[in-house]
């Protein structure tokens, strides 16, 4: 455990994962409070946003230490299993692609699309309904506008090419 005087721990992937997302937190938690929103935005609105977003990923952080921490014992796995860095790699293009596409076409077009090509991506080796996919991407789809546009009251993008 010391060596050289000095406390010597092998610090576990989810650790340092964990830290690095708290001080993450830290950062945009200070940046977000200097930011000055105008008096007439509708209280708690889109100010409350980013503080959900880093309260979720603060606890996960911390869960993740905890985690760490309690497996430190055990033998880590390699990070990717084999193929894992061909399907981040694909997984990132197809975000790239949506963002892209929700451009021209727009939010409530692209969305069901994205979401059913995730629901196959990650889908491994479970068989996924074609009928069970159009209906989650249809109601995500419709959650999230309804949560971005009433309760948050921020505009999406209606696309380019729709006038938007």
């Amino acid at each position: 455990l010391f060596r050289s005087g000095v406390l010597h721990m092998k610090m576990r992937r989810d650790m340092v994962t964990g830290i690095v997302g708290l001080l993450t937190c830290a950062f945009f938690c200070f940046m977000t409070l200097q930011v000055r929103q105008p008096a007439k935005l509708l209280e708690p609105g889109p100010r409350l946003l980013p503080f959900v977003a880093l309260f979720l990923i603060g606890i996960s952080s911390i869960a993740l230490i905890i985690r760490g921490y309690k497996d430190r014992a055990k033998e880590e796995k390699p990070y990717f299993p084999k193929g894992g860095v061909l399907k981040v790699t694909k997984s990132f293009l197809m975000l790239v692609i949506y963002a892209v596409a929700m451009t021209y076409l727009g939010f409530v077009i692209t969305t069901p699309f994205a979401t059913a090509a995730f629901i196959y991506d990650l889908k491994g080796n479970s068989e996924v309904k074609p009928v069970s996919t159009v209906i989650i991407s249809v109601v995500v789809t419709a959650v999230l506008y309804a949560m971005f546009v009433f309760a948050f009251q921020i505009k999406l993008p209606a696309g380019v090419l729709f006038g938007g």
